[in-house]
C-alpha cells in the first residue's frame, strides 16, 4: 500500500488502534516508511481535527481509544483538504471544462452541505481567493500539464538547464521526466539521464524542452557532477548532490514566538530552551537555506553547521564592502 498520504497513513493507524496494539509515533513511521514527525502530526490531526478518541498510555508507551467501541466513519475533510479544494476551485476556473466545473460544484455542496460551521467561511474565502498572486499561478506559467504528460508517457526529451548557482553556461541534458514534486513554492523535477543518472533540476531553470525519437543523436553532456542518487527534501534548499543532515538553529525571543508558528519544514522539530527556539530539519547548506537564517537578523543565537555561519559571514562582508564602497561615493 502506498502510504505516503494522510489517509493511508490514517487507516494504518486506525488498524492498530482497533487491534488494541497501541502504537506509536515511531511504530507507526516505520509501518509507513515516513518520518516520526509526519507520523506525529498524523496522530494530532486525528485527535484534534477529526475528533478521534485517542489518548497516550505511559504504561505501554502508545496510544488507545478511550472508547472501545467507537466506529471508524470516512474521514471528513480536514483543514487541508479544504485548502486544496479552495485552490482547486480557483484552478477550475480557469479550464474551459463544463464537466470539471460541474463534478466540483458537486463536491462542494457535498462537502458543505450539513455543516454550516465551515460553509460561510469556505464561501468567504473562496470569493476572495486568487492564484494569480500566488505560487500557484506559477504552475499554470511553466505548463505543468505538458511536464506531467512526458512523465506519463516516459517520452524521451532534450533539455537546455542553467541553474544560476551552480552554472556559468546552458547545460544540455537527453533523458525522460520520472517525476514532479511541488515544495515551499517551487517545483522540482526528477530526471533520469541517457548517463542512467538522476537529476534534481528546478523546473524554473529549464529554458527549452524539445521531444526527441532517441537519444543517441544527443551530445553527451560531460557534467560529472550531477550524483548517482539525489536527495528529496521538503522546504527550502532542494539540492541535487548533497546528503542532507541536521540543521539547528537557535532564534531568540521575540522572533522566538512569530517564527515558531511557521513551518520551514515537513520534518523540523521544535524545542524550547526558556523563550528560545531550538528548530531543528534535515536540510542541505544552500544559498536558499542561508539567506533564510540570515533573515533572522540580530536573533539567531547560534547555526550549526559551522559551514553556514562560514556562508553567512561571506555574504554579511561582501555586502559590508559593497555599502562602503557606495557611502564613499
Amino acid at each position: 500500500m502506498d502510504t505516503s498520504t494522510f489517509l493511508k497513513r490514517s487507516l494504518m493507524l486506525q488498524g492498530e488502534l482497533q487491534r488494541r496494539s497501541c502504537p506509536n509515533a515511531s511504530t507507526l513511521a516505520a509501518m509507513c516508511g515516513c518520518s516520526r514527525s509526519t507520523a506525529m502530526r498524523t496522530i494530532d490531526r486525528l485527535r484534534y481535527e477529526f475528533g478521534v478518541p485517542i489518548e497516550y498510555d505511559e504504561s505501554n508507551r502508545g496510544y488507545y481509544l478511550t472508547n472501545p467501541d467507537f466506529s471508524f466513519q470516512s474521514l471528513p475533510p480536514g483543514r487541508e483538504e479544504l485548502v486544496a479544494l479552495v485552490l482547486l476551485s480557483e484552478l477550475a476556473g480557469m479550464i474551459d471544462d463544463g464537466s470539471l466545473q460541474d463534478a466540483l460544484s458537486s463536491l462542494w455542496t457535498r462537502i458543505t452541505n450539513g455543516r454550516s460551521d465551515i460553509d460561510h467561511d469556505l464561501e468567504h474565502i473562496r470569493n476572495r481567493f486568487s492564484s494569480e498572486t500566488t505560487s500557484v499561478a506559477k504552475l499554470a506559467d511553466i505548463d505543468l500539464v505538458r511536464l506531467l504528460t512526458l512523465c506519463h508517457r516516459g517520452q524521451l526529451v532534450a533539455i537546455r538547464y542553467r541553474s544560476p548557482w551552480r552554472h556559468e553556461e546552458d547545460k544540455e541534458y537527453g533523458g525522460m521526466f520520472e517525476r514532479l514534486h511541488f515544495s515551499d513554492g517551487i517545483l522540482y523535477a526528477m530526471f533520469k539521464d541517457q548517463r542512467d543518472r538522476q537529476l534534481v533540476l528546478n523546473v524554473s531553470f529549464i529554458k527549452e524542452i524539445k521531444e526527441v525519437a532517441e537519444l543517441s543523436s544527443l551530445a553527451g553532456d560531460e557534467d560529472n557532477e550531477s550524483p548517482s542518487k539525489p536527495y528529496w527534501l521538503e522546504g527550502f534548499g532542494i539540492w541535487s548532490g548533497s546528503k542532507p543532515e541536521t540543521i539547528e538553529i537557535m532564534i531568540a525571543p521575540p522572533a522566538s514566538r512569530y517564527y515558531a508558528a511557521q513551518t520551514w519544514h515537513v520534518d523540523q522539530e521544535d524545542t524550547w530552551n526558556g523563550d528560545t527556539l531550538i528548530r531543528k530539519f534535515p536540510g542541505i547548506t544552500s544559498p536558499e537555506l542561508t539567506r533564510r537564517v540570515l533573515s533572522l537578523g540580530r536573533f539567531v543565537l547560534s547555526v550549526k553547521p559551522e559551514i553556514i555561519l562560514q556562508q553567512m559571514r561571506e555574504d554579511v562582508e561582501h555586502l559590508a564592502s559593497v555599502c562602503v564602497v557606495r557611502a564613499g561615493k
